[in-house]
């Protein structure tokens, strides 16, 4: 992953946004094949088998030659392969053997919170106000979409609950560790030499609880699906994003997991989709918008100019016309007439334009 500014890692593009909701989708769909797995061939071989075999898929992707050269970060990938893969997922494969779904799915919405406080203390990052905010409302959408399963938490799922968290801190601490420590490693890169890393962590204390049942057909289609579509494909994605954002932004995917852990309860499972649903995607929208730096200025600015554009020319006023902020005359000004002129305006300072009035004297 290479070093960036500031600037450039706060702002998101198309990609981003589209990564956000692959990676809520996949890791939501993940508590349905953990699940269905892990009382079949248990917690511990659940994780290793879902991370060796992502591990490997991505390695014959990449090739031996660029997985022999990730040696050199051997260190760095074992830390980042225990905390981001071989804890959390053991964790979480435990967890659900005893608790309700949408009490799975809430403690992973948790990881945001902890990024964020991770991130003030060791990163020096300081949220604003609005980050404070969207954290708030990020939880608040989760409390609706766990709806009264929060109120049927007993003494026998204390444990389960202490791992759930546990695994959502650990994803804090790698998170904020990849951005301090793993500059330099491409994101595909990263993704298999950290899955490989905690798959040989991870395969002693595997052995340590017996060997693996054999699973069912079921079990079988869910560890596959569990290692090739939320975890070989999901990591290179998020670390793309990763690089490209910050901490907490990077972790915001986590919002995003109960909601689609519930949808593909309703329909795979055929539960009840009721009003919480709604109301939680709302707020989880709303949550998205204030946590991450969304550069919504430009995207005004470019919908304003499509839909000018799109009007036929007998429509448009004589004295629209698009014309840059600042600068020099260019082609396509006052000396060019008839040519629309680009500004580079906004936020972000992407090369979004505007309409702006003048007067037919001009």
């Amino acid at each position: 992953m290479t070093a960036r500014t500031t600037s450039t890692a706060s702002r998101l593009g198309p990609f981003d946004l589209g990564a956000l909701v692959y990676l809520g989708a996949v890791w939501g769909a993940a508590f349905l094949f953990v699940r269905v797995a892990s009382p079949e061939v248990g917690p511990v071989w659940t994780a290793e088998i879902r991370i060796a075999l992502a591990g490997l898929a991505i390695a014959a992707f990449i090739g031996p030659r660029r997985v022999w050269a990730l040696r050199r970060h051997a260190v760095k990938l074992a830390v980042i392969g225990a905390t981001f893969s071989a804890i959390p997922f053991s964790l979480l494969a435990f967890a659900t053997l005893t608790l309700p779904g949408s009490l799975a799915s809430l403690l992973m919405a948790t990881t945001p919170l902890f990024t964020a406080m991770i991130a003030m203390a060791w990163l020096g990052q300081r949220p604003t106000g609005r980050v404070v905010a969207g954290l708030a409302i990020g939880f608040g959408a989760v409390a609706v979409l766990l709806g009264g399963d929060a109120k049927a938490i007993g003494p026998a799922t204390l444990v389960a609950f202490g791992a759930g968290l546990v695994a959502a801190l650990s994803y804090a601490v790698a998170g904020t560790y990849v951005r301090r420590k793993a500059d330099g490693i491409p994101p595909i890169d990263l993704a298999a030499g950290q899955l490989l890393a905690g798959s040989i962590v991870l395969l002693p204390v595997a052995f340590l609880t017996g060997a693996p049942r054999v699973p069912a057909t079921d079990g079988i289609v869910s560890l596959a699906l569990l290692a090739l579509v939320s975890t070989a494909i999901a990591w290179p994605v998020y670390f793309r994003m990763s690089e490209r954002t910050n901490a907490t932004t990077a972790s915001t995917p986590t919002f995003l997991v109960p909601m689609f852990g519930m949808l593909w309860g309703g329909l795979v499972l055929g539960e009840a989709i009721g009003a919480e649903l709604v109301a939680g995607f709302g707020l989880t929208m709303l949550s998205m918008v204030l946590v991450m730096p969304l550069p919504l200025g430009a995207i005004g600015s470019r919908l304003a100019v499509a839909a000018h554009l799109r009007r036929p020319p007998s429509a448009r006023r004589p004295d629209d016309q698009l014309q840059p902020a600042s600068g020099p005359s260019q082609p396509g000004s006052a000396s060019c007439p008839g040519a629309w002129i680009s500004a580079p305006i906004g936020m972000d300072g992407s090369g979004s334009r505007r309409i702006v009035r003048r007067s037919a004297s001009s």
